[in-house]
């Protein structure tokens, strides 16, 4: 429901995570057009257009790549911290799921029993025990 074209339900929360249902979405987002309406979570990489600044982006994936190849096996709870000041939860999940996505890094589970069946976004407890490593391509191409 969360990955649809349409999506019912969405993924927000800044300092936990919660899941929304479509029809309180305006709450969470912001208006970028109202000809035709739409709306955007807010993202440090967008203009107020709603379009992606390619400098913003391209910083946001370079800070966490640069975190795993000094620290390969980090943890996403510990990403999040040394990120804190600059992004918040939702962009630091936006931005590995990217970088999974096109092979720059890869994650791993802890032998954890209660991970199985767990998929992204992990809440605070969940976090702690997914590492994250350098994916198949090579991470100086970011």
């Amino acid at each position: 429901m969360v990955e649809a074209d349409s999506p019912q339900i969405y993924w927000a929360g800044y300092d936990s995570l919660v899941l929304i249902s479509a029809h309180v979405v305006a709450k969470w987002s912001v208006v970028v057009s109202e000809d035709p309406l739409i709306n955007v979570f807010p993202r440090r990489w967008l203009d107020i257009r709603g379009i992606k600044v390619a400098d913003f982006w391209q910083a946001a994936l370079r800070a966490v790549m640069g975190l795993v190849v000094f620290r390969p096996g980090i943890s996403q709870t510990e990403i999040r911290w040394r990120l804190r000041s600059v992004y918040d939860r939702q962009e630091v999940n936006e931005i590995l799921r990217y970088l999974q996505g096109d092979g720059y890094l890869q994650m791993r589970l802890g032998p954890h029993p209660s991970l199985r069946g767990i998929y992204p976004p992990f809440d605070d407890e969940e976090e702690s025990k997914v590492y994250w490593f350098i994916g198949k391509k090579h991470w100086y191409q970011v």
